[in-house]
């Protein structure tokens, strides 16, 4: 999708650099940007790469008729496919230029609560009539979009709550503390509360210089740092210097290296007026800083009180005072509430899905020409492997919507995969895997036969042949590689990696699995960075009857552990038993089953005996349907070398079983502290560890399943991916 993003000015401010981070995220999941600023900017300018950057006109105080020329212009020129406006002036100036250039959806985004904004009268008459024109409003949280719905009567239908997502930065605290201090010429012993923000009425500063006057008193080590500029930016530094403040408060004025500043404070304060949801809460969240904040707006949407942070009511100076001194003096306090705050950032402020989630908005608004493609999936074989599967699931979705869809395997094999037609086979030979001029030949009459507009090759086998075949017999068609694990682990020698950047190079558009695998390949072959982007694995919700359940052959009065995976060297069974025989020494009750098959299956065989576990590990060989094992077992294990992004553990959290991994590849993009146990790559002890604090029955553990079950009905359901992937065909035709 193309997609201007208007704002106000380039700069950094927070509208402004929301839809700017948004963008950057939109641009890694393959959208084109244009970020254009209503007015210029002279100074520190909002630049966003890899996106065309405009300015119109130079600020003015009037309407100006210049700028709806200029915007209708830039619209009839870049032939956006939606609009987003970010602030009130690129609403007014967007909507008049509308009538020039009807037909493209124009979505709202609301950062306020606009009531306090937009007082009765007719600025509210005029806001309301601009509305009408509005496709859609995105608000940053449920208060502010239950305000809009009032204020202006608009239709609850046509509005959406979509979280901001905050960036991740790691910072060394220790050294960003000691750079803060020394830049300040504060003492080491001294306490930093920091605010940044516009120097404005609503952020209400003169409410902290009351608290900090106090606090001088008793408390001289206690500093206050404010950052940022605005209109009564002097004026509030001549206060502080009529109040004899100076070395109690200081002011920093513009910067760009917010984290690197929040790193080095102890907490952050906000005693606002009005606010919609403050996303400079969550910037300190990130590097672990606990907040105070007055109760306005959206704050109790990103600051849990006495979790997170403390939230002040009816602006009482006394209670703020108190809770500053409580996180400067008691360490204990402000590491645990940072720790929460920052765990609250993950899990619900994420970019990457809040990019996923405007991105199905925009598909939304605009409906898109999507009537019929043909869509030509190749697979590596017929086998219960996680690409072939999700191929298969993939594949029933786009025909649900009304698209034609063949799957063709290269080799031959007895799976029976969940597509719902037929599914053909090449019937390859493996030898002839680098060299089988019939075989390509073959899938160009494939090609010819079934005229698809799109070919999407799901593994590397299934990538030669369509290149070759492509380059060979000469016929276009699109092809996109589903790239599903990390090509530096396959890749041995010089030879196979010049293989990969020719197949590469050829190859029309790359959909990786997890950011882990996206980074790899980019790292790998740079040249595939501006063709490439993540589209994760999904799963689909089977409804498991108790009978099949009660069929799986598991001991209830045994401790079942559960790895699911074909005997191969980088799933790692190897290593699962050593860990095995750590856990069951402790736990005797505990039983290990492997589900799969494959080259290694032997040798593992041999080493249940030498490490004398027969009877204690269970091998039940390939499934078709392993849902009912998981859903019963008590915890499922995934030892492997690298991963994409294992669609396994998913599955477990849809089943509410709790899971323990190394974090290789795209693992840690699903499992964290709040949604399962995540080990550290090769530690034997940690692994068998993990698992048995997971087969504990405690409140950790409860909670670790409903994080783990919501994040996979909220981003990973296969149903709300395809769209995704038709967004990724359509661009290519």
């Amino acid at each position: 999708m193309k997609i201007l993003q208007l704002v106000t000015k380039r700069q950094y401010r927070g509208a402004e650099v929301f839809a700017a981070n948004l963008s950057e995220e939109l641009i890694n999941l393959g959208h084109e940007i244009i970020f254009v600023g209503l007015y210029k900017n002279k100074g520190n300018i909002l630049q966003l790469d890899r996106a065309q950057n405009i300015d119109l006109i130079e600020n003015t105080k009037i309407f100006s008729l210049l700028l709806v020329k200029k915007l209708v212009s830039l619209v009839k020129e870049v032939k956006p496919d939606v609009i987003q406006c970010n602030g009130s002036d690129t609403l007014k100036y967007m909507v008049s230029a509308s009538f020039f250039v009807p037909g493209i959806p124009i979505l709202y985004r609301n950062i306020s609560m606009i009531s306090e904004w937009v007082p009765d009268g007719p600025k509210k008459i005029i806001y309301r009539n601009l509305f009408k024109r509005v496709a859609h409003v995105s608000s940053v949280g449920e208060e502010a979009v239950a305000d809009f719905v009032k204020t202006f009567n608009y239709p609850s239908s046509q509005t959406s709550v979509i979280r901001r997502g905050i960036p991740l930065k790691e910072i060394e605290k220790n050294k960003a503390r000691e750079q803060l201090k020394r830049e300040l010429g504060l003492m080491e012993s001294d306490k930093i509360a920091m605010h940044i923000g516009n120097f404005s009425i609503e952020k209400n500063h003169i409410f902290l210089f009351d608290i900090f006057s106090d606090l001088k008193l008793k408390y001289p080590d206690i500093k206050l740092v404010c950052v940022g500029t605005g209109i009564l930016f002097e004026e509030l530094k001549e206060e502080v210097v009529k109040r004899e403040l100076e070395n109690t408060i200081y002011f920093m004025g513009f910067r760009k290296d917010i984290p690197e500043l929040l790193a080095g404070a102890d907490l952050f304060v906000l005693s606002s007026k009005v606010e919609g949801v403050p996303g400079v809460i969550l910037e300190a969240a990130t590097q672990c800083i606990p907040s105070i904040a007055t109760d306005v707006g959206g704050v109790r949407e990103v600051l849990n009180n006495n979790q997170t942070g403390f939230i002040i009511k009816d602006f009482n100076k006394e209670e703020f005072k108190k809770r500053i001194i409580e996180l400067t003096e008691n360490d204990e306090l402000s590491n645990r509430l940072g720790r929460n705050a920052y765990g609250l950032v993950v899990k619900d402020f994420n970019p990457v899905r809040n990019a996923g989630k405007f991105e199905t908005l925009y598909r939304n608004l605009i409906g898109g020409n999507r009537s019929c493609l043909r869509i030509l999936q190749i697979i590596q074989k017929k086998q219960y492997r996680g690409a072939e599967i999700f191929a298969s699931q993939l594949s029933n979705h786009l025909l649900n919507k009304g698209h034609k869809v063949k799957i063709y395997s290269i080799y031959e094999g007895d799976a029976i995969l969940p597509f719902k037609k037929q599914l053909y086979s090449l019937n390859r030979a493996e030898s002839y895997r680098y060299y089988d001029l019939a075989g390509w030949k073959k899938l160009a009459q494939i090609v010819r036969q079934f005229k698809p507009d799109i070919i999407q090759a799901n593994a590397a086998d299934t990538l030669k042949y369509a290149i070759f075949s492509k380059l060979v017999f000469r016929w276009d068609v699109p092809v996109i590689f589903r790239n599903a694990s990390a090509s530096s682990f396959y890749v041995k020698n010089n030879f196979s990696k010049k293989l990969n950047s020719f197949l590469l190079k050829r190859t029309d558009y790359i959909l990786s699995v997890s950011q882990a695998s996206k980074k790899d390949i980019n790292s790998f072959y740079p040249f595939t960075r501006q063709k490439s982007t993540v589209i994760p694995i999904g799963i689909e919700p089977n409804e498991i009857s108790s009978e099949e359940e009660n069929n799986v052959p598991f001991d209830k009065q045994k401790k079942n552990i559960l790895h699911i995976g074909s005997f191969t060297q980088e799933k790692n069974h190897a290593g699962l038993l050593m860990v095995f025989k750590k856990v069951h020494s402790r736990n005797p009750d505990a039983v290990l089953h492997l589900i799969g098959d494959g080259p290694l299956k032997a040798n593992i065989i041999k080493s249940i005996k030498e490490y004398d576990l027969d009877g204690v590990v269970v091998i039940h060989g390939e499934s078709n349907y392993p849902y009912p094992y998981i859903k019963k077992a008590d915890v499922l294990v995934l030892p492997s070398l690298i991963e994409g992004l294992p669609a396994v553990l998913l599955e477990a959290m849809l089943y509410q079983t709790l899971s323990v991994a190394y974090n290789v590849g795209g693992v840690s993009e699903i499992i964290t502290k709040d949604t399962g146990y995540l080990v550290k790559e090769g530690n034997i002890d940690d692994f068998a560890e993990a698992i048995l604090q997971a087969l504990e029955e405690n409140a950790k553990n409860k909670r670790i399943l409903e994080h783990a079950y919501k994040l996979v009905v909220e981003d990973y359901l296969n149903e709300k991916l395809v769209d995704r992937f038709l967004d990724s065909y359509i661009k290519l035709l």
